[in-house]
């Protein structure tokens, strides 16, 4: 397990996030030198960008006063932890909105990189080539994991939101909600897909929201 300390904030990264950043950059397509240096790239891409969202999460928790900070990679993404200090329902929402928002101005700042890039000298190396690469993929994957990750569906991002605009008294409704947009999301995925990687995705966010809706009802 790698290990590191970035803005006095620990962070972990297990060997599965590695894993599954290399099936999802065609690791298991690879046959050639290239083919491979292009699933490293996509791999740093990955890499890159979980690590500014879950930032977003631990620094604005931590302007906060959320305590201390720690921020884990895994194979269904990242988490940042804080210690035991509550924080207020608009602070919460502030500070899950805080990751999004960084994986937003992050594929901003690579598309004007795209942009320019695109508008000089073409690539005539095979170095150019590759940034180029991971310019463009810092682009799609902060675009596309942003929309998906806002979607009111629990434990992302947007059900979170979703269940602190709404409350601890409203947490069913919060479930229900999270069970029709997955079906949705996850029917209009698998068509357009075939993926098994998102079906995976799928049916590990119905089980948590399921398990929570069990919890809420056994009390």
């Amino acid at each position: 397990m790698l290990k590191f300390t970035l803005f006095k904030i620990p962070i972990s990264v297990h060997w599965m996030f590695w894993l599954l950043a290399g099936f999802l950059g065609g690791g298991l397509r690879a046959q050639s030198a290239p083919d491979w240096h292009k699933v490293f790239v996509f791999m740093l891409a990955v890499f890159a960008s979980i690590l500014v969202h879950e930032l977003g999460h631990a620094l604005t928790g931590l302007k906060f006063g959320a305590g201390r900070a720690q921020i884990q990679l895994h194979g269904m993404g990242g988490v940042a932890q804080f210690g035991s200090v509550r924080l207020s329902r608009k602070q919460r929402i502030l500070m899950t909105m805080a990751g999004p928002g960084a994986s937003i101005l992050l594929a901003i700042v690579f598309f004007f990189v795209a942009v320019t890039m695109h508008q000089g000298s073409p690539f005539d190396s095979y170095p150019k080539f590759l940034i180029a690469y991971f310019v463009d993929v810092m682009v799609t994957i902060n675009i596309f994991w942003s929309i998906i990750n806002l979607f009111p569906i629990l434990p992302l991002d947007g059900g979170q939101i979703l269940r602190d605009v709404l409350g601890p008294e409203k947490i069913k409704l919060t479930c229900i909600v999270s069970f029709i947009t997955l079906a949705v999301l996850g029917t209009l995925l698998w068509m357009e897909t075939r993926s098994l990687y998102n079906l995976m995705i799928m049916l590990f966010l119905g089980s948590y929201t399921w398990n929570l809706y069990q919890q809420i009802r056994e009390r």
